[in-house]
């Protein structure tokens, strides 16, 4: 009788429903999937901890030729930015269609709602997209990757352009759907506020402070490394999307004709294209780029990684002395 040879590695079916998830177990799940027959977005900036590169560079990212120049012609990551324009387009439309959904019901409870609205919503969308893109469907969350060596740059840039065009795609069917006087009375769904109330430079500082709170928690829960052995790795996107509606009920009562805080350009920037109106949008991008470049300075300054250097440096100089 002829024997079969076992196979060389347990399939993600075989695995997934039987084993405990222990820390030996999320370690050899962090393989790329793509080695297992499974074509899956892998790079440090994913949503989607299991397909991380599981070996750190030893070259720091701005100093890695192959981090700005590697990837321009990848058709892998044009179909993610294919991907990222979809979702994008989706979110922003889903979105700013539940908000004139809420103002037209007159509830006095708005703040709540939002919350927890922001937060069911981006679970799912995180959830259905990062196996695929990472799971941006943000400008902030990219750019800050960017700037954060997790998210090299032509993929960065690709999924940007792609955020952009999805965005303007939701913004042109929205105003397809309200009528360009009903875009224009509800604002476009999101991203305004009423100058005579609160001024342009009040607004922006919350932007700034809330979308930098939203990036923290963003990168704590769902793209530090450690996350996925002490909790899991299936919790990221739920925390992330935990996140968001935190900081948006916690925002949306500061002023009267100030919905909060928005930490996403490409959704206000659907929203402008709705009501045709690009006034203020300066708010809704520098605020959310000035967060990204701060969180970029404190995780470059001290990465999830740096008890293990300092470690490291410890056990060299032992050795030394």
């Amino acid at each position: 009788m002829r024997k079969h040879a076992a196979p060389s590695s347990p399939t993600l079916q075989s695995v997934m429903p039987s084993l405990p998830p222990t820390p030996d177990r999320v370690s050899e799940e962090s393989k790329p999937l793509v080695n297992r027959g499974m074509t899956i977005a892998a790079f440090d900036g994913s949503f989607a901890p299991l397909v991380r590169p599981t070996v750190r560079r030893k070259t720091p990212w701005y100093k890695d030729r192959d981090y700005f120049l590697a990837g321009w012609l990848s058709p892998a990551i044009w179909k993610a930015a294919v991907v990222e324009a979809i979702a994008t387009s989706c979110l922003s439309y889903v979105s700013l269609l539940a908000v004139s959904t809420l103002v037209s019901y007159n509830t006095p409870r708005i703040g709540g709602y939002i919350g927890i609205f922001n937060t069911v919503l981006l679970t799912i969308f995180i959830y259905a997209t990062s196996p695929a893109s990472g799971g941006h469907i943000n400008p902030m969350i990219t750019f800050s990757a960017i700037l954060a060596g997790i998210c090299p740059l032509p993929r960065g840039v690709l999924y940007i352009c792609g955020q952009l065009l999805g965005a303007s795609l939701a913004g042109g069917i929205l105003t397809g759907v309200w009528g360009e006087e009903k875009a224009a009375i509800i604002h476009g769904g999101g991203c305004f506020f009423t100058p005579s109330v609160t001024s342009a430079g009040q607004v922006f500082l919350n932007e700034v402070a809330a979308s930098f709170a939203i990036l923290y928690l963003s990168y704590g829960v769902g793209l530090d490394p450690r996350q996925a052995v002490l909790f899991g790795p299936r919790l990221g996107p739920l925390l992330v999307g935990a996140s968001l509606g935190l900081v948006s009920f916690a925002s949306s009562g500061i002023a009267d004709g100030y919905g909060g805080a928005q930490a996403n350009p490409a959704r206000c920037f659907a929203a402008a294209i709705a009501r045709k109106d690009m006034s203020y949008q300066w708010i809704w991008w520098f605020g959310p780029a000035v967060a990204g470049v701060l969180l970029a300075v404190f995780y470059n300054t001290i990465p999830p990684h740096h008890t293990d250097d300092q470690q490291q440096k410890e056990r060299q100089h032992e050795s030394n002395v």
